[in-house]
């Protein structure tokens, strides 16, 4: 007999994944019919069946998960005859206590790596649930771990155990980890430019476009020379004279175009533009007055370490420092940078004049246009209440007043092909009355049908609505009602009818609470095979014709408010 060697697996909560004992803790052999025949394992719980074999109860229950009687598995392996193979069900199965004392006596090992118990098999299944060699599959990866180490793996070991980022704070699976990282918006980088380390990856960009000292920038003081960032200062140096040339011809053409512009002819959009060219003027001259800064200081730095070896050298040609020289042609235009601060303040004051005309007439034009959009909303109303009144006044053109309505429905494949998309599934007529103060009523139509007859059919159904004289009417409703299709035919007419008479006890037939009651009729009304028939007339030129006839016999005495019809008399 072959030794299973591989040891069972449980999971957390202790319980088996498979469903006998493993062949291997048996190590002096043992009998087959200790074998279950459906796992081939050693039996757990034993149960046989009518037909003599033996399973796990586990196994049993598995067999018999989705169907209540099975065909025994070990008769098909035996090639047992048809009229003698065993059915499988739990009423026909008992536990098997015979085999399970000899089972008991066997001798027994423990089959878990590491683990020296030996004993009888009887205290063998209390054993496999203590054992602390046991064999457990993580919860998490399903990877078999010893019991007594499944919580320092789940803790510091298991691949799908939760972990938090160290730069970013986000709760992440430990085998993402590497995929999170190439996308994590707090993971430091360095500098491909600069060099600079420790740049969270989110604030890359940010550095690359602004602080970064070797990226490439534009000269703002019309030269257009591209250097890098930390060239900037030298630059500036080199090139003061021209700068300030530039930036005093900015300054007077923005003088003449405001000295030349008064505050009632300058557009809204000119003004914005000459406003936004004296502050990026302004900054301009702002951002020259710190570059000079830089360059003063970067240059003395430079040249301390210069220093010693400066004085050590002749001194009887007198010769300025760089620092004194670059002190002293920064004091040459301090008096230009004087004027041209004046020169933008008298323009800055002259735009601020321009800007508060302009707000006041933006107000202004705010006022009329808001007064603008009121006229409208008013008209829009109006023309709603108009189009409200319009629809009334068709509808009681359309009204009758004798228990009948004729009901032309027009385009109905377009309809039809409506009700069939789910877009619009029935119509209701306009509405109808059994009198001047009678019943309010109306007709709805499914052009593809309802229920039973969807698809199929056309459904016609009567509907009670609510009306101005229902406390002075009979209810419930208990009128004759007659639907009608009309066969549009010269000759040989065959109409369809249906007539019935309400039920008093239905719901669709009392007072109406809502506008409409439930509609009641014939969802089998007409077959639609039948509607698009050559020989009948039904439907011609796309349209239909349906009548509704209520009988309104009787109901003319609780509306005449005759005395004698209400045996009142006279006195």
């Amino acid at each position: 007999m072959a030794v299973q060697v591989n040891p069972p697996v449980f999971n957390e909560n202790g319980d088996r994944q498979t469903g006998g004992f493993f062949p291997g803790i048996f190590v002096s052999g043992y009998d087959n019919k200790f074998i279950c025949r459906y796992c081939h394992r050693i039996l757990r719980d034993p149960v046989q069946s009518q037909c003599g074999h033996r399973f796990c109860r586990s196994c049993l229950d598995e067999l018999l998960r989705n169907d209540a009687i099975v065909v025994c598995p070990a008769c098909i392996d035996e090639n047992v005859e048809e009229q003698d193979v065993g059915q499988l069900s739990l009423r026909e199965v008992f536990p098997d206590n015979a085999v399970k004392r000899e089972m008991y006596s066997t001798p027994a090992v423990c089959i878990f790596p590491g683990c020296s118990w030996k004993g009888r098999f009887k205290e063998y299944e209390v054993h496999e649930r203590t054992c602390p060699f046991k064999q457990v599959a993580c919860a998490l990866c399903a990877q078999p771990v010893t019991d007594g180490h499944i919580e320092e793996h789940r803790r510091s070991e298991c691949p799908e155990r939760q972990v938090i980022c160290d730069y970013c704070g986000t709760t992440v699976v430990f085998s993402r980890m590497n995929a999170h990282l190439e996308t994590c918006e707090k993971l430091p980088l360095t500098c491909e430019r600069c060099g600079k380390n420790n740049i969270p990856r989110d604030a890359m960009k940010l550095h690359l476009e602004q602080h970064c000292p070797k990226r490439i920038v534009t000269c703002p003081m019309g030269c257009e020379e591209k250097f890098q960032q930390d060239k900037f200062s030298e630059h500036l140096r080199l090139l003061m004279e021209t700068h300030l040339a530039w930036t005093v011809q900015k300054l007077v053409d923005l003088e003449i175009v405001v000295g030349s512009t008064s505050a009632g002819s300058l557009p809204a959009s000119n003004l914005a533009q000459v406003m936004g060219e004296i502050r990026k003027v302004e900054k301009k001259i702002q951002s020259v007055e710190r570059q000079l800064q830089h360059a003063v200081q970067g240059r003395s730095e430079r040249d301390s370490s210069d220093g010693a070896i400066s004085n050590n050298k002749d001194t009887a040609t007198p010769q300025l420092s760089p620092e004194a020289a670059a002190k002293t042609s920064l004091k040459l235009v301090e008096p230009i940078l004087g004027v041209i601060h004046h020169e933008l303040d008298k323009a800055t004051l002259s735009l601020h004049a321009l800007e508060g005309h302009y707000r006041q007439q933006q107000a202004q034009l705010d006022e009329m246009e808001n007064q603008l959009r009121q006229q409208q909303q008013q008209l829009q109303l109006k023309d709603a209440a108009l189009a409200d009144l319009e629809m009334r006044l068709a509808a009681q053109e359309m009204a009758r007043y004798d228990g009948t309505i004729l009901w032309k429905i027009s385009g109905f494949d377009a309809k039809k092909r409506e009700a069939i998309s789910g877009q619009t599934t029935s119509l209701y007529s306009p509405a109808f009355y059994s009198g001047p103060c009678g019943y309010k009523m109306c007709a709805r139509i499914y052009p593809n049908g309802d229920g039973i007859g969807k698809g199929s059919h056309i459904s016609l159904f009567f509907v009670i609505m609510r009306g101005h004289y229902d406390a002075l009417l009979p209810w419930p409703f208990t009128q004759k009602v007659t639907l009608m299709m009309i066969d549009q035919n010269q000759t040989h007419k065959e109409h369809i009818l249906d007539a019935f008479r309400p039920d008093s006890s239905s719901s669709s037939f009392k007072r109406p609470t809502t506008e409409m009651n439930i509609a009641s009729g014939c969802p089998l009304f007409l077959p639609l095979e039948k509607l698009n028939s050559r020989q009948r007339g039904y439907l011609k030129d796309d349209t239909i014709f349906v009548k509704i006839i209520v009988d309104t016999d009787g109901l003319s005495a609780y509306t005449d408010m005759n005395p004698n019809q209400l045996g009142m008399g006279y006195p």
